[in-house]
């Protein structure tokens, strides 16, 4: 009867042992992962003048994704002087919508980012006086 017990109880432990939640696995050479001093680019932004220009963008340059640019590139910048049809002079911006005149759609270089690569497009929006 003693023997019974005995191999019962031997069967059983595997079953508890995997029932329990201390088992914990901690490797011995864990994967340290990305070095935070070291970022990479993670897209490229190209600008382009508007939607209808857009086979050759202006500029475009690599960034790093969820970090804001801070401020629209000098080699990107447009004025109302650089609008590319006569019924629509006034720059409002860049937007990633290639039509929208929604102010809200306008990208602002000190607090939007980008959140998935590898490409991304920024288009000139242009309205009417």
């Amino acid at each position: 009867m003693k023997k019974i017990r005995l191999l019962t109880l031997l069967l059983a432990l595997p079953v508890l042992a995997g029932c329990s939640d201390s088992y914990l696995y901690t490797p011995r050479n864990p994967y340290p992962g990305p070095d935070p001093e070291v970022k990479e680019f993670g897209v490229t932004i190209n600008f382009y003048l508007d939607n209808t220009h857009s086979e050759e963008p202006l500029f475009s340059m690599e960034w790093y994704l969820l970090e804001p640019l801070g401020e629209c590139p000098k080699e990107a910048l447009l004025t109302d002087a650089n609008a590319p049809d006569p019924l629509y002079p006034k720059f409002l911006g860049y937007s990633e919508y290639s039509s929208s005149i929604d102010e809200d759609h306008i990208w602002d270089f000190s607090k939007d980012y980008i959140q998935q690569g590898p490409i991304f497009s920024l288009y000139g929006i242009w309205a009417s006086k």
